[in-house]
């Protein structure tokens, strides 16, 4: 989806991660928790047809629903108290609390993997770069870190599987001795190219001036329109958050649903928002289908 929501300008792509992720932090509204959820998991399935989604979705799932069944157990706050366990009040805004926090540090987690997916390291080192160059190299350095050092274990696993060493129903010692010079092997591997890279990027300047970017960003006609969409929904979605009209309140007594004009409005701006992404990504899709049928 190279012209979807992923060919937008960085710092578009950038400023959208940075709302959703805030109000995802900030609102505890369920209606605006529920709409964000399923906007970022359509957003991975219309980036990569959820493949990123299954690798994570299991774990997510599992720490939401520790949070959901502990706060509960943990906490006694709230007058509607439906049972006891152990002597301790299980009260219902308790309860809704545990799923509140759960549905949206799930949406975090889930707006990290879309973020990664959409706002690549060469981006982020574009964005970063100008404001602080040693930053941007260590950030982009750390994301690539964990797959790396994966990739090469098994490298190295495999060569010495060949060599006859790591032979599974051997010896527990002897196969602890060999991880552990499988482990040292790796460490060393990438150390030895840390230091070139370290090196390397010292006798090329980099950090001693303003640094130019190998891909060239530039903001065009749609980026325009979708920066304009931004500004009008993301300015109301705040303008509204600051004077609460999104408030939810769980204690000390969960608060009955209600609905006004103001709430639609900020509901309607937010909806907007968060589905630019879906609506550029289903128009290049569509796009794409119609090309397809006519050939």
């Amino acid at each position: 989806m190279v012209y979807g929501f992923s060919g937008l300008h960085p710092r578009l792509s950038l400023l959208y991660f940075i709302v959703l992720l805030g109000a995802c932090m900030m609102f505890q509204h369920p209606v605006y928790l529920l709409a964000s959820f399923l906007c970022v998991i359509a957003l991975l399935f219309s980036l990569d047809g959820g493949r990123a989604l299954k690798k994570v979705i299991k774990g997510y799932l599992l720490i939401a629903f520790i949070i959901l069944i502990s706060n509960p157990l943990f906490s006694s706050r709230g007058a509607t108290i439906l049972f006891y366990v152990w002597d301790r009040p299980v009260t219902l805004e308790a309860i809704v609390y545990g799923a509140i926090f759960a549905l949206s540090l799930l949406n975090i987690l889930l707006a990290f993997v879309a973020f990664n997916l959409v706002v690549t390291p060469d981006k982020l080192l574009y964005l970063l770069t100008p404001y602080a160059p040693r930053t941007a190299f260590v950030i982009t350095v750390t994301l690539r870190f964990v797959p790396l050092l994966t990739r090469r274990l098994q490298q190295i696993m495999t060569i010495q599987k060949v060599m006859g060493y790591l032979q599974s129903g051997g010896n527990k010692k002897l196969l602890m001795r060999e991880g552990m010079e499988t482990l040292h092997t790796l460490v060393g591997w990438s150390l030895e190219e840390a230091l070139q890279t370290a090196s390397s990027m010292r006798a090329r300047g980099y950090g001693i001036g303003r640094r130019s970017s190998g891909t060239a960003y530039r903001m065009d006609r749609r980026d325009s329109i979708v920066l304009w969409i931004m500004i009008i929904t993301g300015l109301n979605v705040a303008i509204g958050a600051f004077f609460g009209v999104n408030q939810y309140e769980v204690y000390p007594r969960l608060q009955a649903p209600h609905w006004s004009f103001q709430l639609g409005i900020h509901l309607f701006s937010y909806g907007i928002f968060i589905a630019i992404p879906l609506v550029m990504n289903g128009k290049e899709w569509l796009y794409w289908r119609i090309i397809r049928s006519s050939m």
